[in-house]
């Protein structure tokens, strides 16, 4: 039986591995006293298992039981957002609206494309020069493009400085 300390200190790295830990073991002891060690296929079984939440509920169908779920993380909310897919900040809300939007067996996939995007390209401070899909997307046609108008100005014509005559003599001492 795996103790929490040791537990703890394989995934120290992750930030919140003391309440990771508790919740992990307290999920696989779940799953052998109630579940007979069989993981659910389906999100509200899943979802009834101690810190097991609709993002890990989805990365668990999608991944290791080859039943489509979408996870959505900030990466999706802000592509699925700044691309035009999807509006809002709440991950349910996102989730209904991609999913809606996409076949079945395309979920988990496009949720993984947008988590790579979001991690790579579409940062917070988006790298929208190096962005494959730039010419669909709404907000840098909206945001990016309007900046770039608005903050870029006008040439201006050099105006031609007077031209001191040589025979005037300063008369001041500055």
């Amino acid at each position: 039986r795996a103790k929490q300390p040791a537990h703890e200190k394989q995934i120290v790295s992750t930030g919140f591995f003391r309440q990771k830990a508790k919740a992990v073991l307290g999920m696989a002891q779940a799953l052998v006293t109630e579940l007979n060690g069989q993981v659910p296929p389906d999100m509200d079984a899943l979802t009834k298992l101690p810190g097991v939440g609709r993002k890990t509920a989805n990365v668990v169908l999608g991944h290791a039981l080859g039943v489509p779920g979408l996870p959505v993380d900030r990466h999706v909310l802000r592509v699925s957002n700044r691309i035009g897919i999807a509006e809002g900040d709440d991950p349910v809300k996102v989730e209904t609206q991609i999913c809606g939007a996409l076949p079945r067996k395309m979920w988990t996939l496009a949720s993984d494309v947008q988590i790579l995007h979001g991690r790579r390209i579409c940062r917070p401070k988006p790298m929208c020069q190096d962005c494959s899909i730039r010419d669909d997307c709404d907000y840098y046609e909206h945001v990016v493009t309007k900046e770039s108008e608005r903050t870029s100005k006008p040439k201006r014509t050099p105006v031609k400085a007077k031209r001191r005559d040589p025979r005037r003599v300063r008369t001041s001492a500055r």
